[in-house]
């Protein structure tokens, strides 16, 4: 044998090649058959082969002894079939070892699997080196996390597709982890759907325990004022998703999280929001998301605006986005709603160095040519204009054609855009892209939302759309204005739709035409 070939590091280099994505333990590997090939090749074969667990099932059927394991065919899983010897922990031990990360999606052991687990014959921990765990199986959960994890990094806990989840399920774990696995740097708990206030109050207390983070996504979990003071001292996170349930204290001193780069927070309203960022600053943000499931007044939207200037986001902030979330069900009285107009974007006009603006409230939208215009004349560096992308306008208004090609020159690197379009009077188009001055090939995603069309209109918007969309360009959307019958609703689908069959036919394009289509019932 080549002396090259005795080298470990060339040899799990090579060996590296030979994972599959769903087959690494099962008997038509090549890295089972590497390993039972000399010894030198043993070793590396399988550190690769158990370095990453794509399920825990492995852990069962690696036992040569076949009354030691099988398949639970009534729990639909692998499982012990009895206690293990001194001899079959010896070979378990000697493959978890190797394990460095583990992903767990289904129930793919039993609860008394589980259980064999924890009963080690040592106090040693069965996997020393694992570095991450992913698991979105509830089975046992409470059990497994309780072990001694050493050596983990990365913690990610899924449980959001229960329906029913005890809010204290995974208090132990916590507890536990907290204290065996004192080096997790990055942190993904979503619990299900417990209490969020009554999960918050324990899970707060827990994550001040860690001193090494640098993300947390707890997007649905309530933080207190202790987790949020403890979080900020780190200097170490860069990014941060949680949720305010409650009004931050004015008496608290300002907190500074030196240097968080992706924040995103959730809260039924804006105003916990806003007084959060009244009292913290954030030099560093650079993506900043809020969502909410109230709609917002006219006073609480500008407060969180200006909020967000004094928090010293906006010298640096690249991507902001505002959603309230979406109700199916709920029937809004679009005269009742309220009016998003230039005045009430004012003050972003300050953050000059925005890529990315995503506003998505139950608000109709009056924002006329001239408004946009003068906004993207603040953000040179724009490259994704998104307004009501889900909640739509509701005006027969919106952005001119010739206000969009306006605004495409303005901002040269826009690629991504949602906005109503105002097409009445205009039936004829015989421009150019070069004409229009248009030379930028970015890939260009139009999303005309909710907008009417008449049929007079429909050729002029076909040529228009072939003259403004790059030829690599692919997406035209639309969903059917929610202010009139649902006949009329299905007229203008079907002409939006015509509009993109036409601009594709006319310009060659891959352009799609409807991507989305979304007619409601009255």
């Amino acid at each position: 044998m080549h002396q090259v070939l005795q080298i470990q590091e060339i040899l799990c280099n090579i060996f590296g090649h030979c994972r599959l994505p769903t087959s690494w333990h099962t008997h038509t590997s090549d890295l089972p058959a590497l390993a039972r090939t000399c010894r030198a090749f043993k070793e590396p074969a399988l550190d690769v082969l158990w370095k990453e667990l794509l399920d825990p099932s492995p852990l069962v059927r690696c036992l040569p002894d076949s009354d030691a394991s099988g398949y639970n065919f009534y729990n639909d899983c692998y499982s012990f079939l009895r206690s293990l010897t001194q001899i079959e922990w010896g070979i378990l031990r000697s493959y978890t070892r190797r394990i460095r990360s583990m992903l767990d999606e289904k129930d793919a052991l039993d609860w008394e699997s589980v259980m064999i687990f924890l009963n080690l014959p040592t106090t040693e921990p069965l996997f020393p080196n694992l570095r991450h765990l992913h698991t979105k199986q509830s089975s046992g959960i409470e059990h497994f996390l309780c072990m001694s994890f050493p050596s983990l990094i990365s913690l990610s806990i899924d449980l959001s597709k229960e329906d029913e989840q005890d809010p204290y399920l995974l208090q132990g774990p916590l507890e536990s982890l907290s204290k065996l696995s004192p080096n997790i740097r990055r942190l993904s708990i979503h619990p299900g759907q417990p209490d969020m206030i009554a999960f918050g109050n324990f899970f707060s207390g827990y994550i001040c325990r860690w001193q090494d983070l640098q993300t947390v996504d707890c997007r649905v979990i309530n933080l207190d004022v202790d987790a949020l003071a403890h979080l900020s001292r780190m200097t170490a996170l860069t990014r941060l998703r949680c949720t305010l349930c409650t009004l931050f204290p004015a008496s608290v001193t300002p907190l500074v999280f030196s240097n968080l780069d992706h924040l995103t927070l959730r809260s039924d309203f804006l105003e916990p929001l806003s007084r959060l960022l009244s009292r913290t600053r954030l030099p560093a943000v650079t993506e900043f998301y809020t969502i909410i499931s109230r709609r917002p007044s006219k006073e609480d939207f500008t407060s969180f605006l200006v909020s967000v200037q004094t928090s010293v986001i906006g010298h640096n902030i690249q991507e902001l986005g505002l959603d309230q979330a979406w109700d199916e069900d709920e029937e809004v009285d679009t005269r009742l709603v309220l009016g998003l107009g230039l005045e009430d974007l004012q003050p972003c006009t300050s953050f000059n160095n925005l890529r990315c603006i995503n506003l998505n409230l139950e608000w109709n939208v009056n924002l006329t040519d001239s408004d946009l215009l003068a906004l993207a004349s603040s953000w040179p560096h724009l490259e994704r204009l998104l307004i009501n992308e889900d909640h739509g306008w509701k005006t027969p208004g919106g952005i001119t054609p010739n206000g969009l090609a306006q605004l495409l020159q303005a901002c040269r690197s826009l690629c991504q855009i949602a906005l109503a379009i105002d097409t009445r009077g205009f039936i004829e188009f015989r421009e150019s892209r070069a004409s229009l001055g248009l030379t930028s090939p970015h890939v260009l995603s139009v999303d005309v939302l909710d907008s009417l069309i008449e049929a007079e209109s429909v050729p002029a918007m076909a040529a228009f759309f072939a003259a403004i969309t790059p030829p690599s360009s692919r997406w035209f959307s639309f969903y059917a204005y929610r202010g009139c019958s649902i006949i009329t609703r299905m007229e203008h689908r079907d002409r939006w739709f015509d509009v993109g069959k036409r601009a594709r036919d006319a310009s060659g394009q891959t352009l799609m035409a409807p991507h989305s289509i979304d007619v409601v019932s009255d």
